[in-house]
This record gives structure tokens, C-alpha cells and sequence, in this order.
């Protein structure tokens, strides 16, 4: 995978890495509790578990398309539809109540919160659409499929700890309901109409 590539498939993984759904969440709630740097090594359990989650869609994806690689074509498809919805729903999102995150902090085993952040990752369906959906546009028919796929996880990984990391920050300080709400808002806008720009890229590229 050439320098090229990655720098092209950059900005698609920091549009997937930024939004505030339930892993980035939970480095928000963690560190408004515990502070940032308990949730920053926490979140290296939902690292782990994405990357298991990016291995086995790799292999897979891999061994279907090397057998039907007009499949390819019907993933980008779906990968259109699925930005789209998300760039709507992203857009029509309301600001989450976070009264219940702003509680008195709790001494919890740091491995508490790892086992957290590991379960969210892997009970989230929408990683496996994520990466189904937009990590093949980027590779078209190329033999290495498995291995540009598995480069592609290992620069979303490095773009989710650091996504990761800046919601811990803001979880540590801010605890005002209505500036978090705001700035969610605000996140939820820009990367919402991104998603959309992202789909419609992915529409008129070739296959």
C-alpha cells in the first residue's frame, strides 16, 4: 500500500473515528469519573477489540472477494447507503442527557473499565458495517486485498486511540451539561455533512 493510499484513506478514518457513539462515549463518561489517562489505557481494550474485529473481517472479506469480485461492486453500494443513513442520522441526532455521567467519582479497578470498553467494542455491529462498508473503496481489485485491508485497520486504530484520547480530554474538563451538549451537537453537524461528502465521493468513484 503506497504512501498515496494512506494518505488518501486518512481522512475517511478520522470522518469513522470522530463521532460520539457508544465507545467515544464511554471515554467520555470514564474520564468526567476517573480522568483522562485512566480512561486513555482503558480504551486500549477497545483497540484490542477492534483490531479482532478488523482480523476476521479482513480474512473474510478477503476469501469472498478472490472468489466473486463482482461482490466488490455491491459492497460499494452499500457502503454509499450505509454513509449516507449515517450522515442523516448523525445530522438528526438530539443532544444526549449527560446528568447521569456527571456523577461523584468512584475508585474502579482500571481493569473494570478496560472490560468495559472491550465489551462495547465488540457488541457494536455498526464496527464490522464500518469497516465492511468503507475499507474496500479504497482497494479496489488488488491481489494483497487481506494485507491493504489489515494496513487500512492499523491507520483507523491509530485515528480511533487518538479520537479516543481527545474525548477523554474534553470528559476530564468539562462537566457543565450544557457546553458538552453543545459541543456534541456541533461535532455531530460536521461529521454528519462530511459522511454525506464521503458517500457521494464513493458514489461517483469507479469501482
Amino acid at each position: 500500500m503506497s504512501v498515496y493510499d494512506m494518505l488518501l484513506f486518512l481522512p475517511a478514518a478520522i470522518l469513522m473515528a470522530i463521532p460520539l457513539g457508544p465507545s467515544n462515549f464511554l471515554s467520555f463518561s470514564n474520564a468526567l469519573q476517573h480522568g483522562a489517562v485512566p480512561a486513555g489505557i482503558a480504551g486500549l481494550a477497545r483497540i484490542a477489540g477492534f483490531g479482532l474485529l478488523i482480523v476476521i473481517t479482513a480474512f473474510g472479506l478477503g476469501a469472498v472477494l478472490a472468489e466473486a469480485a463482482w461482490l466488490l461492486i455491491g459492497i460499494k453500494w452499500f457502503g454509499v447507503a450505509y454513509l449516507a443513513w449515517l450522515g442523516w442520522r448523525l445530522l438528526r441526532a438530539p443532544a444526549p442527557d449527560l446528568a447521569a455521567a456527571r456523577r461523584t467519582r468512584a475508585s474502579v479497578p482500571l481493569r473494570t473499565l478496560m472490560r468495559q470498553e472491550f465489551t462495547t467494542a465488540l457488541a457494536n455491529p455498526k464496527a464490522i458495517l464500518y469497516f465492511t462498508a468503507a475499507f474496500p473503496q479504497f482497494i479496489g481489485h488488488a491481489d494483497n486485498f487481506t494485507l491493504r485491508f489489515l494496513v487500512m485497520g492499523a491507520i483507523y486504530l491509530v485515528c480511533e486511540y487518538a479520537a479516543l484520547w481527545g474525548y477523554a480530554l474534553i470528559g476530564s474538563g468539562l462537566g457543565h451539561s450544557g457546553v458538552l451538549d453543545r459541543a456534541k451537537a456541533w461535532v455531530n453537524r460536521v461529521t454528519g455533512i462530511s459522511f454525506f461528502g464521503f458517500a457521494g465521493w464513493m458514489a461517483s468513484s469507479g469501482s
